[in-house]
């Protein structure tokens, strides 16, 4: 080869590897090494550092989705939403069918009060077939469809969700208040004397609910006898609160 054909194809390369979106393989490792380091900040509750670690990640290689996915969990851990929602729209463009973005998304939405968009978000999701937490975005799902007021979409979620994962405390949970909700009493009940049994350790919640119906179905004894331990066992809690606003109300 001429000197003159080396020194074009090595122009080339150059101008190839200056081109927006052309990364080198070294500096994706980078980005991947950072992207790993910033979500173990993330992890250990360092979003600092997560931050500054997801950042310069995203210098080496522009269109790390990941990265970007990270960055927004980061900067919303830091209490700065509209930071993050830049974030989530970059990965998005990137990747407009990750499931893994779409779900970190809907969920900043859902705690926003925009059930609509959350919702929007979940059900895309769901068509990523690579996608391996099916259970927990189905209860993210139920979650979101009972804030939005739709019970039947809600019950049917969650219970989805747990099938698929029995141990799913907050899917039993959700399937409770979606059950609730759309009044059908016996099967809240049902729901969350299943949380109690599935997670004990997790369940003062469900028992203030199932305590609740009780005391406002048919035979009340049980679930006001059940709300006054309740009233005692967790006193100066929310859910004492919630026991005493229950007691108070029957």
């Amino acid at each position: 080869m001429s000197a003159s054909r080396v020194l074009s194809f090595c122009l080339v390369a150059v101008l190839a590897l200056s081109l927006p979106g052309c990364v080198s393989k070294h500096n994706m490792e980078r980005a991947a090494a950072q992207a790993d380091l910033g979500a173990a900040y993330y992890k250990e509750g360092n979003p600092e550092a997560a931050v500054e670690a997801l950042r310069h990640a995203k210098e080496l290689d522009p269109r790390s989705s990941r990265a970007m996915n990270l960055l927004a969990i980061s900067l919303l851990s830091k209490g700065l939403p509209d930071e993050a929602e830049v974030e989530f729209k970059k990965a998005l463009r990137v990747n407009p069918n990750e499931a893994e973005i779409l779900v970190n998304y809907g969920a900043m939405k859902l705690r926003q009060g925009k059930t609509t968009e959350a919702i929007a978000m979940f059900t895309k999701a769901m068509n990523d077939l690579e996608y391996r937490n099916v259970a927990l975005l189905l209860s993210d799902l139920s979650l979101a469809y009972t804030a939005d007021g739709q019970y039947d979409k809600a019950v049917s979620a969650a219970r989805e969700a747990t099938r698929r994962m029995p141990t799913l405390c907050q899917g039993w949970f959700n399937l409770g208040t979606a059950e609730e909700k759309a009044g059908h009493a016996d099967d809240a009940i049902a729901a969350y004397a299943s949380l109690i049994e599935n997670c004990p350790t997790e369940s003062d919640g469900a028992r203030v609910r199932v305590a609740c119906l009780q005391a406002q179905g048919p035979t009340p004894d049980e679930g006001l006898a059940a709300l006054r331990d309740l009233v005692v066992s967790t006193r100066g809690t929310p859910l004492g609160d919630q026991a005493r606003a229950c007691l108070t109300g029957s």
